[in-house]
């Protein structure tokens, strides 16, 4: 016998599991290995395996190559010859090792990859995953296993030519397509009898429908007939009414032309009527004038009297104040005399110069002492009210910066309660965990420029805003416990990442490179947090390799997709831009989303800048408290100053009292003369006043004069006017009494013309009610034919209403009739016959259908027997003795 292609025929291992080397050959046949146990049965079958590119888990032993590397070895070699029919053998080496990371192939000496080997091994039908070819000890159970159908199968791509496993699958999905066509078929066949019943059943109500149908089309022939007919008695009305309008027209012109004479005199006489009232409103308004020009001089002379009146009071009060001041200089005189009998009765004064010029000096020593004390406690004052405000300044940016805080909290309250609740637990149990738990996110973020919070917002889910962030998974575990089964609440958590250095976390490309397309920053540079917080956000949302633009990168985003395929997110002024290419064809689609108002970080807290704050607080208050205490010292050494000095300053007073009595009265004398002389110097010159008080009221007498003179004028032209006025009323009354004559006898004369135009008027209204009913009917009458404004009636119709009668009442019964026997016609459901109409359609569609499905299972049955005859070399699989029984049957089948 012969070795076939592919068959092994020398085996070489060295360093494999139980052997340190063997080679041996391989008969032309070999199908089993047989041997009692641990001989290296399985090692020569694992060797096979592997050495032709099979995977370790084919073997069910183990899971790498390696594995398979005797014990204390570092490397395994396999070398397998298979028989070539057309020239050398293929010799497959592969070499295992355990410090090499590949490994190592060659073919008939000449280096190889894995592909190459499985390309071979393909090339000649080598199945080692295909059990009925190769069959590992640890696999038999598996083997067990398959049914007869995959027994056939995998015997046939084992065995068998290499398309005879196909031609089988082409055989079994030909029959059943067969079966498909005829089920189909049968299918088709059973709709079509089952429709056609339908409409058998309801065939005589669709006649009757059909006929009622026709009969309406009768009656609407009738009506179209009838509408023409009313239309043409419409229109010879209207022209009768024309005609009897136009002789009463006549009429009326012919009593208009006599009646002309006395409306002109009318007319004239009403035009003078209205000339004497336009002069007597004429009259009115001058009288109305010359009277307020009348009014005018009575209130100036009103005035004047008023100011007449005002000078002799003013002289009245100058009279009253010289009183006044005689009275005054009196008094002053007898002051002086009084100042002087007091200084005549002093005696010398004693010297008292040399005590007080002791007490000045103790005065100044004093003073300066006292000046130095107040002089350092202002000093220190100062310096304690500058601690004081800078520790209230402190203060104030402190509240401050933790009302931001508050805020977020309050925030977190409203829109999480449980988290909310949470956060108040940890603060007050921090001291149970091993490591530091950090509030939520939401809570420790801090964006440099609040502006900018909505890109984070956008960017982070509020589930992680809120999630409580912790350095070790034993916190983690322990504080979801304590939160779900103790407090009852519903929080998030996570772990911050252990593997992740901020320091080691840079972006793929510098800001600069992204810089021509608006990009100044990336989202990690927005904001600041602690760093376990800074490793989630990098490691879950990659923080540091987003960009954000400016409203400039919105206007490029085309060109950073195609020159720029790393960036899979960016943000533009206010959009999101999410990018993805496809594995198969790499193909990009992108996502744009509107990015919505931030709501949680848009109040930031610097924590360092708390610290330097409490810092800086506790050092101002400790100055403030020393500073009180020198304070207190300084005001206790004043007030005994003050004390000292006060009482030398009144020692001081009393002798420079007793030293400047006689000096005061002197001052005193002095300033009363003074004023004595201010006083004379005021005196009035009473007969003067008197005199211009008397030339004030000439003159304003001179103008009540004048003004007394234009008033009596202007009266007498008002006694004028309203005579003219009243002489023009009695030439309009008499105008008046005129006009109302001439319209009686007017009126006698125009009541024959008056009774023809109101005829006139009822004959035009009457043939304009015709003219419009006319044109309504001829509306009616196209509307009711399906006729536009210009169409005319179409021949056809014409033709079948010429042989109608031609009176309306006849078309009447007629419609009467055509009604009646509508009416007495049984209609089924109109429902009814739309499913009859329907299902007719359906019955058309289904024939055509199935004449296809026809010609379809025709055309296979042809090449289904052509394949059925391709089959018969379906005999040659028929090698494995156990297969024989399912080949029959698959056998069979084809040939049915």
């Amino acid at each position: 016998m012969s070795y076939c292609e592919g068959s092994i025929v020398r085996i070489k291992l060295d360093n494999v599991l139980t052997y340190d080397s063997v080679e041996f050959q391989c008969g032309p046949r070999l199908n089993v290995i047989i041997g009692p146990n641990g001989t290296g049965k399985s090692t020569i079958v694992c060797a096979i395996c592997l050495g032709l590119a099979g995977k370790p888990s084919l073997l069910g032993r183990a899971n790498h190559p390696t594995d398979f590397i005797k014990y204390g070895c570092k490397k395994a070699c396999i070398e397998l010859e298979l028989y070539n029919q057309d020239g050398q053998n293929y010799i497959v080496k592969r070499e295992i090792s355990k410090e090499a990371p590949t490994n190592k192939w060659w073919v008939n000496g000449r280096s190889a990859t894995q592909k190459n080997i499985e390309e071979l091994v393909a090339r000649l039908n080598i199945q080692v995953g295909n059990l009925t070819q190769f069959l590992p000890q640890e696999k038999v159970a598996d083997f067990a296993k398959m049914t007869e159908i995959d027994l056939l199968e995998n015997t046939e791509k084992a065995v068998g030519s290499p398309d005879m496993f196909e031609r089988h699958q082409q055989l079994k999905d030909s029959r059943s397509s067969a079966r498909e066509l005829e089920t189909d078929h049968e299918r088709l066949i059973e709709r079509l009898n089952v429709e056609r019943q339908k409409n058998a059943r309801v065939e005589q109500d669709v006649r009757s429908y059909e006929e009622r149908n026709k009969i309406l089309q009768e009656i609407k022939t009738l009506k179209i007939k009838k509408v023409w007919v009313e239309y043409e008695e419409k229109r010879q009305l209207f022209y009768q009414h024309r005609t009897e309008r136009k002789t009463v027209e006549a009429e009326l012109k012919t009593l208009r032309d006599a009646h002309a004479p006395l409306r002109r005199g009318i007319e004239e006489c009403r035009a003078k009527k209205d000339d004497i009232a336009s002069q007597v409103k004429a009259k009115s308004r001058e009288l109305r004038i010359v009277a307020e020009q009348a009014s005018a001089n009575a209130n100036a002379l009103d005035g004047l009297t008023d100011k007449s009146v005002e000078i002799r009071s003013e002289m009245r009060f100058k009279q009253e104040q010289e009183d006044a001041r005689k009275r005054r200089l009196q008094d002053l005189r007898r002051q002086l005399e009084a100042l002087e009998n007091d200084i005549q009765s002093l005696d010398d004064t004693v010297d008292v110069q040399p005590q007080i010029e002791q007490l000045n000096k103790s005065l100044r020593e004093v003073t300066q002492n006292l000046a130095q004390v107040n002089h350092q406690g202002d000093s220190i004052r100062m310096e304690r009210d500058k601690h004081q405000r800078d520790h209230a300044l402190i203060e104030k940016d402190l509240k401050s910066l933790r009302n931001i805080e508050n805020q977020r909290l309050e925030l977190l309250r409203t829109r999480h309660k449980d988290t909310y609740s949470a956060v108040v637990w940890l603060r007050e149990n921090k001291k149970m965990f091993k490591g530091t738990i950090h509030e939520p996110i939401m809570l420790c973020v801090n964006m440099r420029n609040p502006q900018q919070a909505k890109f984070l917002e956008n960017h982070v889910s509020f589930n992680d805003l809120r999630a409580f962030v912790c350095e070790t998974s034993e916190d983690l575990n322990l504080f979801m416990d304590l939160m779900r089964d103790e407090q009852k609440l519903r929080v998030n958590a996570v772990k911050a990442p252990a593997d992740v250095n901020l320091e080691e976390t840079r972006p793929s490309k510098p800001i600069q490179f992204y810089s021509k397309f608006g990009f100044q920053t990336y989202l990690r540079d927005m904001f600041t947090c602690p760093d376990a917080v800074m490793r989630f956000l990098c490691r879950q949302y990659r923080v540091h390799n987003i960009p954000v633009g400016t409203a400039a990168t919105k206007q490029q985003v085309g060109n950073i997709i195609q020159q720029h395929p790393e960036l899979t997110c960016f943000y533009t002024e206010d959009s999101q831009y999410q990018i993805k290419r496809s594995r198969y064809d790499n193909s990009v689609s992108s996502r744009n989303i509107k990015l919505k108002q931030p709501s949680l970080l848009t109040t930031s807290m610097n924590y360092e800048r708390e610290r330097e704050l409490v810092k800086q607080q506790q050092v101002e208050s400790a100055a403030v408290s020393q500073k009180e205490q020198e304070y207190k010292e300084l005001q206790d050494r004043s007030k005994q100053l003050d004390q000292q000095l006060n009482k030398l300053r009144e020692e001081k007073k009393q002798l420079m009292m007793r030293k400047d009595q006689k000096k005061r009265l002197q001052s005193q004398i002095e300033s009363k003369k003074k004023t004595i002389l201010t006083v004379e110097h005021e005196a009035l010159n009473m007969e003067e006043e008197e005199r211009k008080v008397r030339v004030k009221v000439a003159e304003v007498n001179e103008s009540k004069l004048r003004l007394l003179t234009q008033y009596v004028e202007n009266t007498g032209r008002c006694l004028e006017l309203c005579k003219d006025k009243v002489f023009l009323g009695v030439s309009h009354a008499e105008a008046v009494r005129a006009c109302t004559s001439m319209e009686e006898e007017n009126r006698g004369q125009t009541q024959a013309l008056q009774q023809a135009e109101s005829k006139f008027e009822r004959l035009r209204e009457r043939e304009e009610r015709c003219k419009r009913e006319a044109r309504q009917q001829l509306a009616d009458a196209r509307k009711e034919s399906n006729l536009g404004t210009n169409d005319e009636l179409p021949q056809a119709l014409m033709q079948e209403m010429a042989h109608l009668p031609e009176n309306v009442d006849a078309l009447n019964a007629l419609i009467d009739e055509k009604q009646v026997r509508a009416d007495l016609t049984i209609v089924a459901d109109p429902r009814v016959i739309q499913e009859f109409q329907k299902r007719q359609v359906e019955i058309e569609k289904l024939e055509r259908e199935l004449a296809e499905k026809e010609r379809q299972l025709a055309t296979h049955q042809c090449h289904q027997c052509h394949q059925c005859h391709q089959c018969h070399q379906c005999h040659q699989y028929h090698q494995c003795h156990q297969c024989h029984q399912c080949h029959q049957y698959h056998w069979h089948q084809c040939h049915q």
